[in-house]
């Protein structure tokens, strides 16, 4: 798979208007499992990513760990009472 693909598969599969906004999605995506995984790790993964995917790979930085913790606030305790809450990243 190469970079067009996947973009291309990520705007399918979220339903998105572009390529640019599926860029946007794997940025974060990838930016969010950087700062969860041991550099050891993303550093294996790099290694093993098809050259255009490894460039995007390592040009993404990790988030900052308290960005992180700031947003698993704002889900805590917003459910309303009887309401479904809508599935996110963290929350399935």
């Amino acid at each position: 798979m190469n970079r067009r693909e996947l973009l291309t598969r990520v705007k399918e599969e979220a339903d998105l208007d572009n390529l640019r906004q599926a860029d946007q999605a794997v940025r974060v995506v990838v930016g969010v499992l950087k700062s969860l995984l041991p550099e050891e790790i993303s550093n294996k993964i790099a290694e093993i990513l098809p050259e255009d995917l490894r460039a995007g790979w390592e040009i993404v930085a990790p988030y900052p760990a308290d960005i992180l913790e700031r947003e698993d606030i704002y889900f805590e305790g917003s459910e309303g009472e009887g309401e479904k809450p809508a599935p996110t990243i963290t929350h399935g």
